[in-house]
């Protein structure tokens, strides 16, 4: 049944994203004069049924990508975001093939700006589309329409959590119907269908959607047998195996070779393409930041050595990327060798200056760090480091602490706008917020968080 109405869909979602591209084909021509004449200098004006098949090819050669970057298929448990990026590199990808095929047939600088505007419009029309249509289809199944019917095969550790991720998020639109299982174990709350000898004469009789295997160490074959049952009913199938309880919600299948492995946590930035892009911006961000910051860097250097003895840069050795040790400079907002190793910084702490006090409070020592984000061994954001000292103490007895390490530690974090800044705070919690940004890293991720760090972060109620 939901194959069905998903073939449906899918059918529809093309005539209208085929109906989108045409509109954004009108929209482009009339934008601009400059976009008409070009088109008109390819295409006389009497050749409509020329104009009409180079429009043909753009819709089609669009329609074509967005199979290809898996957007006709269901989404109802992914993110809008991810369906928003397929859309913007299908868009991309038929961007270049519509301008190799003009370079081909004819000169390409006469259609370049109708394609560029084309993109832009498409993109946004398209996307906006989608974004609206998520929005309805969730409503919908909040309401009981365009319901997804599944079916629990075994009972192991994770099934009460798999039960309620189910009715915490009503609008993916499933709905359980029962549950299969040898032993005397049970779901109160969702009928008994019987033994796993009963299961193929169920998926026979019964219209269901997908089975989801619950497999633990004494009946793993017994469901993988019950498997080849599925398969021959043509029901899609899931397995949640019972070692899965012990770890993170966040576990993703790959590939080594010909053999699937599954990982436990997901890094965006080990992704090359995504990490040359987060450099990228640490490059070209921190070298303007210390062109607008040098006159502030100045006077602030000047007022540090009128007031107090020692040097303007303190340079502490911090722990980074890949647990590898390196110097990160601050302006020095303490009295000279007055720090202690084992003993962070607190609100009214003595040992800090006039100076220094009042430079912490707005996070303006931190401001030399911009060199450390030049040279590489720091970004603008990610987690904050540590000293050697502290690390080896709260590795002890925090479990996920060394995980920060995944990735470049930052002059801003999403713990630090956050509140989560200073000796005050709770480390765990520190640490909660770092691997959430380490595990959901975007480029606009980077963005908002440099953009909180201007307000709210800078006038933390824990910045001293």
């Amino acid at each position: 049944m939901i194959k069905q109405n998903q073939r449906k869909f899918s059918v529809i979602n093309v005539l209208i994203d085929a109906v989108s591209v045409s509109i954004s084909i009108i929209i482009t021509y009339l934008l601009s004069q400059s976009v008409q004449e070009s088109l008109e200098d390819i295409f006389h004006k009497e050749d409509i049924v020329t104009l009409i098949i180079f429009s043909l090819i753009i819709i089609v050669t669009h329609l074509i990508f967005y199979k290809l970057f898996d957007l006709y298929s269901s989404h109802r448990t992914t993110r809008f975001y991810y369906e928003a990026v397929n859309v913007l590199k299908a868009n991309m990808v038929s961007f270049f093939a519509l301008e190799l095929t003009c370079l081909i047939i004819n000169n390409i600088y006469n259609t370049q700006i109708f394609l560029i505007i084309l993109f832009i419009v498409n993109t946004v029309i398209i996307v906006s589309y989608r974004f609206f249509l998520r929005k309805l289809l969730r409503y919908l199944r909040k309401k009981g329409y365009n319901k997804k019917f599944i079916v629990i095969i075994g009972i192991n550790n994770c099934t009460e959590k798999f039960i309620e991720s189910i009715k915490a998020n009503s609008s993916y639109g499933y709905e359980i119907l029962g549950y299969f299982n040898d032993k005397t174990s049970q779901i109160p709350q969702y009928p008994y269908l019987g033994i796993f000898k009963a299961i193929p004469r169920y998926l026979e009789a019964n219209s269901i959607d997908e089975a989801v295997f619950m497999i633990n160490d004494s009946n793993e074959q017994k469901l993988l047998r019950i498997y080849s049952e599925c398969e021959k009913a043509g029901i899609k199938t899931s397995i949640i195996p019972n070692i899965f309880n012990a770890f993170s919600s966040r576990i993703y299948v790959s590939s080594f070779g010909s053999v699937p492995v599954i990982s436990l946590r997901k890094v965006p930035l080990d992704n090359k393409f995504n990490a040359f892009i987060k450099r990228l911006c640490d490059v070209v961000i921190s070298i303007i930041c210390i062109i607008l910051f040098s006159p502030l860097m100045l006077g602030v250097a000047i007022a540090i050595k009128a007031t107090s003895d020692g040097k303007v840069i303190y340079k502490q050795e911090r722990v980074g990327f890949n647990r590898k040790k390196f110097i990160m400079y601050k302006f020095r907002s303490m009295k000279e060798n007055s720090e202690i190793a084992d003993k962070m910084t607190e609100k009214d702490d003595e040992r800090c200056t006039k100076v220094g006090r009042f430079i912490r409070r707005f996070s303006i020592d931190e401001l030399p760090q911009l060199f450390n984000v030049l040279k590489g061994n720091m970004s603008l954001v990610g987690p904050r480091p540590e000293t050697p000292f502290f690390v080896k103490e709260f590795r002890k007895s925090i479990p996920q602490y060394m995980l920060k390490h995944y990735v470049k530690p930052g002059m801003t974090g999403w713990a630090q706008v956050n509140d989560l800044r200073g000796g005050n705070t709770s480390i765990e919690e520190r640490i909660k917020y770092d691997m959430y940004y380490i595990e959901n890293w975007t480029l606009s991720f980077d963005i908002k968080i440099l953009f909180m760090t201007l307000t709210k972060g800078i006038f933390s109620k824990n910045g001293f």
